[in-house]
């Protein structure tokens, strides 16, 4: 029943995804009913990020991309291990239209930043580095299969608790 349900809500993610594409995950920290229904945050806070640098980086989407990916995404791998590291792992499936951006660079955004020591850097300074990153809106399967940190822009989206 539930296979049914999100073919029917998640075509366009299912189309994208194509027969026999690997599951996007998401780690959450708690457990979740199979086919819950979750609502994107649309002014989430980071939880280690600076807040400053977190404006500044969500301010950089919109204006590359039209889309504040860090403020009102949800973050997704294709790597069931990483999605782990951040609470219990679900597979996610975006409900109607929806859009995604990631970096083959970068497996997480703010690992990266720690590693660099670029968490201490003004905003601006912090932003000027993210252009080297090769953020795309392209490539959804190969997106996925890298392990990178993607960002899933919809308004809500099913999650399949993964057993």
């Amino acid at each position: 029943m539930k296979e049914d349900v999100v073919q029917r809500d998640c075509k366009p993610f299912l189309s994208l995804l194509g027969a026999g594409g690997r599951p996007l995950y998401r780690g959450i920290r708690e457990q979740h009913d199979p086919l819950a229904v979750l609502n994107v945050q649309r002014d989430r806070q980071p939880t280690k990020m600076p807040r400053t640098i977190h404006a500044a980086v969500d301010a950089w989407f919109s204006e590359k991309f039209g889309v504040r990916y860090r403020g009102a995404g949800v973050f997704c791998t294709g790597d069931r291990r990483q999605a782990d590291e951040h609470g219990y792992v679900h597979k996610i499936f975006p409900i109607g239209g929806f859009q995604f951006c990631w970096s083959p660079n970068v497996r997480d955004l703010f690992e990266w930043a720690k590693r660099e020591g670029r968490l201490q850097l003004p905003p601006a300074q912090f932003v000027a580095a993210l252009d080297s990153l090769d953020y795309r809106e392209e490539g959804f399967s190969e997106a996925i299969a890298s392990g990178c940190e993607v960002m899933v822009a919809c308004r809500r989206y099913y999650v399949v608790p993964d057993s």
